[in-house]
C-alpha cells in the first residue's frame, strides 16, 4: 500500500478535517483513497475518527480511488451539459455572502445576492445544518427559498442564542446523504469574517 504520510488538513470545520488542494482522505488500514467526504469517509468518521487520515494525493501509494468518489467525478463533468453544477463547489462559490433581512418569532431570514439564486436552487438543506457563532450552534438552517429575486436562507434560532445583526456567510459542500437529489448541500452558516481595518 505504501507508507502513510499524514499531513495537516487545510482546515477544520465542526471538528472535521477539510481537504485542501492535492489532499485526500485515507483510512489507516484501508486500500482506497477518497477525494471527497463520501459515505465511506462519513461512516469512518462516525465510528473511528482516529483511523481517518489526510495525506497528499502523491503519497497514496498503491491505494485505489474510492468507487463512490470515482462515480462523483464523471457526474461532475456531465452535469454542466444539463445545466447543473458539479457536486464539489469551486472555492469561490463554496462560500455565499448573506445579509440579515429580518427576524421574527425566532426565525432569522438571510438574503443572498441575485447572482447566487441559480446555485442555491441546486442546494439542499440536510438535517442538523447549523448556524455557528464562535463554534457554538445558535440555530438550525431549515430551508432555502429561491422564489424571490434575492434567495433566502431561513434559520430557526436557538431560544438561548442572542441575535447578531452582522453579515453572515453560507458554506456549501457535496451532500452526505446517498438519496440526495441536488449536487450541493448547506454545510453551515456563520458570521462573515470582519474586514481588516485599513
Amino acid at each position: 500500500m505504501g507508507e502513510l504520510k499524514p499531513v495537516q488538513p487545510a482546515a477544520w470545520r465542526e471538528g472535521r478535517p477539510i481537504l485542501g488542494r492535492d489532499q485526500v482522505y485515507v483510512m489507516k488500514y484501508g486500500r482506497e483513497f477518497h477525494t471527497q467526504w463520501c459515505q465511506a469517509v462519513a461512516d469512518k468518521w462516525a465510528s473511528a475518527p482516529r483511523g481517518l487520515l489526510v495525506t497528499l494525493l502523491a503519497d497514496v501509494g498503491t491505494r485505489a480511488r474510492c468507487q463512490q468518489c470515482s462515480r462523483a467525478a464523471p457526474a461532475a463533468r456531465e452535469r454542466p451539459t444539463r445545466g447543473r453544477h458539479s457536486p464539489e463547489p469551486a472555492a469561490a462559490a463554496s462560500v455565499i455572502p448573506l445579509r440579515v433581512v429580518g427576524i421574527a418569532h425566532g426565525i432569522l431570514y438571510l438574503a443572498a445576492r441575485p447572482e447566487f439564486r441559480e446555485l442555491l436552487s441546486e442546494t439542499a438543506v440536510e438535517p442538523a445544518t447549523p448556524l455557528l457563532v464562535g463554534s457554538k450552534r445558535d440555530g438550525m438552517v431549515v430551508r432555502v427559498d429561491v422564489s424571490r429575486d434575492e434567495p433566502l436562507l431561513v434559520v430557526q434560532m436557538d431560544p438561548r442564542a442572542s441575535f447578531r445583526d452582522v453579515p453572515y456567510q453560507a458554506r456549501l459542500r457535496a451532500p452526505l446523504q446517498r438519496s440526495a437529489t441536488k449536487p450541493y448541500a448547506v454545510e453551515s452558516i456563520e458570521p462573515a469574517p470582519r474586514e481588516p481595518d485599513s
